[in-house]
């Protein structure tokens, strides 16, 4: 979809500035809004879908003032755990209570996660609320990626991966420290930490076989870290919905997540992966030993499996085409 989307689209690029990002949280609202605007009214627009929020109060106003109808995707109807810098904290925390106050604003709401559904459910009986699969993150660049990561040319131990952008609800912490503890793992296996951010733990002295690839990772990178780990581990505090298990499922890598809601309701229906207690270290460890020395054979063919079912392209487009015929007939 969004290859086919691609020609017909229209791209406003916003510096990744300094001044951009103060006046963003001085005035909260785009530079380019009226830019869209305009493009609504040449193109008639009926919706709006913000795919990675709900939009600003102040410009869905208008969007609904012109007859528009705005839908809006809750990712995280909570907050996640985070440790940033103290302007960085600033920002997010401001970032948070916007998006809070447009959630409760907008009267069409989307999620890719089931228990959020249902929460949101409760919340708000009265808006028209909906649901759809997480898009898979297998693009074409990833699918057919060639390059081999520098930091993995020369690795002569089996690895276990932890991939994506580092940030503190993801649990790295717990990983590290299950790994760095327990010889039996440390002295077969390499841990890779693939992702960029900064790390919410400090590196133990001594260390050895942990290999930290602390950057930008393309796209045409991720199809050998995949294909060739041990395993992959997710082991989030917290997690509402993710994309990252297409990735597992597609490549076929025996994954390890903590038994949040919306891994658990994945993993525990169709034993495509296996699951540990989230933020317990001992459980970690455990599992992350029994997972390496199983026959994974029918675990690979389960993830195949679901990702056929569940991240095909053409399910997600109807899906997506039905919300949108009745957000706009409502």
């Amino acid at each position: 979809m969004k290859e086919e989307l691609h020609s017909r689209s229209t791209f406003y690029k916003l510096a990744n500035s300094i001044w951009n990002k103060l006046y963003d949280l001085i005035f909260g609202h785009w530079v380019y809004e009226k830019d869209i605007l305009d493009l609504c009214h040449e193109k008639r627009i009926e919706l709006i879908h913000f795919i990675n929020g709900c939009g600003s109060c102040s410009f869905n106003r208008k969007l609904e003032s012109m007859g528009i109808k705005v839908l809006g995707t809750v990712h995280d109807l909570y907050p996640h755990e985070v440790k940033k810098a103290p302007h960085k904290m600033l920002r997010h925390r401001v970032s948070v209570r916007r998006l809070q106050a447009a959630i409760w604003e907008c009267h069409n709401l989307l999620t890719n996660s089931k228990s959020q559904y249902v929460e949101l459910q409760k919340l708000f009986p009265d808006k028209n609320l909906f649901y759809h699969e997480f898009p898979s993150l297998v693009s074409k660049d990833v699918k057919n990626g060639k390059d081999i990561p520098i930091e993995l040319r020369n690795v002569r131990l089996p690895y276990i991966l932890f991939f994506g952008r580092i940030e503190e609800y993801k649990g790295i912490t717990l990983l590290y420290k299950a790994f760095t503890e327990v010889p039996e793992l440390y002295n077969n296996y390499l841990l890779v930490i693939a992702g960029n951010g900064t790390l919410p733990f400090e590196r133990a002295v001594g260390e050895i076989n942990v290999v930290m690839m602390n950057r930008y990772i393309k796209d045409t990178e991720i199809r050998y870290m995949y294909e060739q780990a041990a395993c992959v581990v997710y082991p989030y505090i917290s997690a509402t919905q993710s994309g990252v298990l297409s990735l597992a499922f597609y490549f076929r890598t025996p994954t390890l997540t903590s038994d949040v809601p919306f891994f658990r309701s994945i993993i525990e229906s169709t034993e495509a992966g296996m699951l540990f207690k989230a933020g317990d270290l001992g459980d970690l460890k455990q599992k992350l030993l029994s997972l390496l020395s199983l026959d994974t054979l029918n675990l690979k063919s389960r993830e195949a499996e679901y990702y056929e079912k569940n991240y095909n392209s053409k399910a997600i487009r109807k899906q997506l085409l039905t919300i949108y015929n009745s957000v706009i007939q409502k």
